[in-house]
């Protein structure tokens, strides 16, 4: 077993904090482990992601880990009509079994549409349950192709602009960031062409820098299109032992 890859949280107190386990199931903290992939250079730091899997190799939790200094240095310049800047993270050897096929971040300097809401510096966090081929097929314009409404959660709606490379954004209409309240953090089902393409949670620069200690339940359709396991919350944390940021798709449930 490579000591670099598998790291027994029995005595890694922070994870436990971050998968936000309760008293009957803190027990099974040695029996869970985490695999990292490659990092990545962000910043003046390091992102990488990785895998909490149980005793039986069932994933409890995906997410990615930014060094502390990741968040100094980023790029800024977009006078070559960059709008943000994408990271490809290279994923560990059993993401396979979760149904996520590769996860992208993407570094908006200067925030994007909705003007006013999510114009401010943040990351968009995306998990993608399709392959590259297909995540590259989507092309830019209007997408009016209807999602069928058993695999849309309660209060989402289409955003009906197709993102090159990437999808329709839908968007939680009860969210706080349409309801007066700064956007700090939310959460993000893409489509495209009326299929399920990725998970998305998106976070300020801001709200990571003010060391977070938060978890948010992820709102759930009836089925979901491709099988795989999936969030009932999303959690972002700062890890002050370690000096590491988390963000993660957690308590994950298999559909």
């Amino acid at each position: 077993m490579n000591k670099h890859n598998w790291i027994f949280l029995l005595t890694t107190l922070t994870f436990a904090t971050l998968i936000g386990c309760t008293k009957d199931d803190e027990n099974n903290n040695e029996q869970q482990a985490i695999t990292f992939g490659n990092a990545v250079a962000l910043g003046d730091d390091s992102i990488r992601s990785y895998v909490v899997t149980d005793v039986s190799g069932q994933p409890k939790e995906i997410g990615l880990q930014l060094g502390e200094n990741a968040l100094n240095s980023l790029p800024t310049d977009t006078s070559g009509g960059i709008r943000e800047f994408s990271y490809p993270i290279p994923a560990p050897a059993n993401i396979a079994g979760t149904g996520v096929n590769h996860i992208e971040v993407d570094w908006n300097p200067y925030g994007h549409d909705p003007v006013g809401i999510y114009t401010v510096p943040h990351f968009d966090f995306h998990f993608y349950y399709v392959d590259e081929a297909t995540q590259g097929s989507v092309t830019p314009g209007v997408d009016t192709v209807s999602v069928a409404p058993q695999y849309l959660p309660q209060d989402y709606v289409s955003g009906v602009v197709a993102v090159p490379n990437m999808g329709v954004h839908f968007i939680d209409t009860t969210s706080a960031e349409f309801h007066g309240v700064p956007f700090t953090s939310t959460f993000i089902y893409g489509f495209y062409h009326g299929n399920f393409m990725f998970l998305e949670p998106m976070v300020t620069k801001a709200f990571f820098e003010s060391h977070p200690d938060f978890t948010a339940p992820v709102k759930q359709p009836q089925a979901f299109q491709i099988p795989g396991y999936y969030p009932t919350s999303y959690a972002v944390k700062y890890d002050a032992e370690n000096h590491v940021y988390r963000i993660a798709l957690t308590e994950l449930t298999k559909h």
